[in-house]
């Protein structure tokens, strides 16, 4: 084995991490990229000569002696000036413009990312130091663990005889960082479940865990840009490894003297040499720009990466050079800023709310801000635990997200900034409905009202929930209009709805001729819904669309599913327990037969039997995990229910596979010890073909 057959094999595993990690187009299995990597490893490890620094099997290393060292930067990395409209936007094209007699158009935008710029240097095409921003002028050396980042070439694709400076941004995916989260607070309730152990009675596996989930640390990252920048600066280059850390280039700076004329060429020059880059756009005028700033803001929450504005800079180098920089930035280019999806405000007050099944969950009351473009005054705090774990008290000032049409969440609260008017909030015994306690059963996080379906707010939520789009979707039939009908007791239950008439309805405030016909139409319309959907609009606990598929496939028809026993519905394959009995608590109430008796009577297919699917994956159970590359998420689901198949969220005993793509989560790990069947995208495209 000489130095060309070793080149060979790392080329191979080059070009197959770059068609994976940078293309999204994956030219070789898992299996196949696993072998051949090993196949390399067992080479090197015989003959250390072949080792070579650009060699995929040198991504992971231990921490070297000048691992975070300072250093200098041999050009400065600037800062750039900052704008919040338009009209920012237009002033700075009048300043450049009296800079320079040369036309500034074109001007480029792209998304500006909120990570961790860094910057990246090759001598001949390989990777020989990564340095982070620090203060523009003096970074810290980071390299061993920039090398765990897999979209960063080792060696660049395009061969080069000079050192070449790149820069770009590290990012977390959004999605990662969720996934990372979650694994932090599994990880958190195992560390504090080993740690109230007898220190005598721990085995040896036990302690090494210990080490381990304190050297990783179980603290919770307050957002993607914290993760990613947390992440970079880990000791352990193998702790970096197993987090999902991007980079996309912006910037390609030749010491030996440039060799492009426009921004756009450099952009195209660094995809060349192996990189992702961002979307670059074109504008031709300061129209063009605020076009391309609008889709941009528009897409912000499609992009894989958290992003809190826009860039923009002068295509021309030549431009660039006449227009020069500030002491403290470049003139011929911009940020531009979109609304902040993270804002501190004042947490005044924790009220309960509860939901169409009884829950019972606190929500924030918050000092109006306005976050992510939107003013928020009410943010979830999904139940308890979570604000015992966060440590959030009344009058404490917290940070709050919000991104597009999430719900508002509080993040955390600064106790650097409790000034002795902070409060503990108590859990009250008494349901907001007045009537019932509040009680927890079982091991649940989440405390239910004791009236359960006779809990008049939850009555209210569960009509609200019936005619929604997640029920029968009933046309017209939203929210407001449903608690006008409560309010004017024309509606108490399900069955309602199908005796308004046309005189109730039209004697009511501001209702007109048009809304009352169109109202009553799209009422008896949805008498022909399908069974699956009529089931899952009941607001049974645990019988989503997903659990009513599977129910309807088994015993036919929704009459027949309430006169089986509970070790009938047990039996079926990707049912639990829970389902079961509260099939069973939900008709042991008489109310509820009647109900199901008068739809009969109305006409909905109670009785009516669905044929079951005969399809490849019939009765089959799905989580999907991690990024796909060959199809996105909808469409495998698309294709699992086209074949019969059930798609879930959770990963449980009952889960027969977990199709899982690049960086998948906490479910993986969960699925292995359960020993659920896992598919890669290529083994998944071989059991949908078959």
């Amino acid at each position: 084995m000489n130095k060309k057959d070793v080149e060979e094999l790392i080329f191979k595993l080059n070009e197959a991490e770059h068609a994976y990690y940078v293309k999204n187009s994956p030219i070789m299995s898992d299996g196949e990229y696993d072998k051949i990597f090993n196949q390399l490893k067992e080479i090197e490890s015989k003959n250390p000569e072949l080792v070579f620094s650009y060699s995929p099997t040198q991504r992971v290393t231990g921490t070297p002696d000048n691992a975070f060292q300072t250093v200098e930067h041999k050009q400065r990395m600037y800062s750039l000036d900052n704008s919040e409209n338009i009209d920012d936007v237009q002033k700075w094209i009048e300043k450049i413009e009296k800079i320079t007699d040369l036309d500034i158009f074109p001007i480029t935008v792209e998304p500006k990312i909120d990570g961790l710029a860094i910057s990246l240097f090759y001598k001949n095409g390989v990777l020989t130091q990564g340095l982070t921003r620090g203060d523009g002028l003096v970074g810290e050396d980071v390299t061993h663990n920039i090398k765990t980042i897999k979209n960063i070439p080792l060696k660049l694709k395009n061969q080069i005889n000079n050192e070449i400076e790149v820069r770009g941004e590290i990012y977390m995916p959004k999605k990662s960082f969720k996934e990372l989260n979650s694994q932090k607070l599994i990880d958190k309730e195992l560390l504090e479940k080993l740690l109230k152990k007898d220190k005598n009675l721990l085995s040896s596996d036990e302690k090494s865990l210990i080490k381990k989930l304190r050297s990783e640390g179980t603290t919770e990252f307050i957002n993607a840009r914290n993760a990613a920048a947390g992440s970079l600066r880990q000791k352990d280059s193998q702790i970096t490894a197993t987090r999902d850390l991007r980079l996309l280039a912006y910037q390609l700076i030749e010491h030996d003297g440039s060799t492009v004329e426009s921004y756009s060429e450099q952009i195209s020059l660094i995809e060349g040499y192996g990189f992702n880059t961002s979307n670059l756009k074109i504008a031709n005028n300061i129209k063009e720009i605020n076009t391309v700033l609008d889709e941009i803001d528009e897409k912000r929450n499609s992009y894989e990466y958290q992003i809190d504005g826009a860039v923009l800079k002068v295509n021309s180098n030549l431009v660039q050079d006449k227009i020069g920089f500030t002491s403290k930035a470049p003139r011929w280019a911009l940020a531009y800023k979109f609304p902040a999806e993270e804002q501190t405000t004042t947490l005044l007050d924790i009220k309960l709310q509860v939901g169409r099944t009884g829950a019972v969950t606190p929500v924030a009351v918050l000092d109006p801000i306005n976050v992510g473009g939107a003013q928020v005054s009410f943010a979830t705090l999904h139940n308890p635990d979570e604000i015992q774990r966060k440590d959030l008290r009344i009058n404490d000032v917290v940070i709050v997200r919000r991104a597009g049409d999430v719900i508002p969440e509080v993040v955390s609260s600064i106790k650097e900034r409790r000034d002795g008017r902070q409060q503990e909030w108590k859990m009250q015994k008494a349901c907001p409905c007045g009537e019932y306690e509040i009680e927890f059963i079982n091991d649940e996080k989440v405390p239910r009202c004791s009236g359960n379906y006779a809990c008049v707010i939850a009555k209210k939520e569960m009509l609200i929930y019936f005619a929604s789009k997640a029920g029968l979707d009933i046309e017209g039939l939203g929210k407001e209009t449903v608690e006008t009908l409560i309010e004017n007791n024309l509606v108490n239950s399900y069955e309602d709805f199908y005796s308004l008439n046309y005189e109730e309805l039209i004697s009511l405030p501001q209702w007109k001729e048009k809304k009352t016909k169109n109202l009553l139409d799209a009422i008896e319309e949805s008498i022909t819904a399908e069974p699956i959907k009529i089931l899952s609009a009941l607001g049974i606990r645990y019988v989503g669309k997903q659990t009513a598929k599977l129910l309807i496939n088994n015993f036919g028809s929704i009459n027949s599913i309430f006169e089986s026993s509970i070790q009938e519905v047990e039996k079926i394959h990707g049912i639990s327990g829970s389902v079961a009995n509260s099939l069973i608590d939900w008709y042991a109430i008489e109310s509820n037969k009647s109900l199901l008796s008068k739809f009969n009577k109305i006409g909905f297919r109670i009785n009516e039997v669905v044929k079951s699917s005969s399809g490849k994956l019939n009765g089959k159970t799905f989580v999907l995990t991690g990024t796909l590359s060959s199809l996105t998420r909808q469409e495998a689901t698309n294709l699992i229910e086209k074949s019969g198949g059930i798609v879930t969220t959770s990963v449980s005993k009952n889960t027969d596979y977990i199709l899982y793509g690049e960086s998948p989560g906490s479910k993986l790990e969960k699925g292995k010890k359960l020993g659920v069947e896992l598919l890669s995208e290529k083994d998944f495209q071989l059991l949908t073909s078959k």
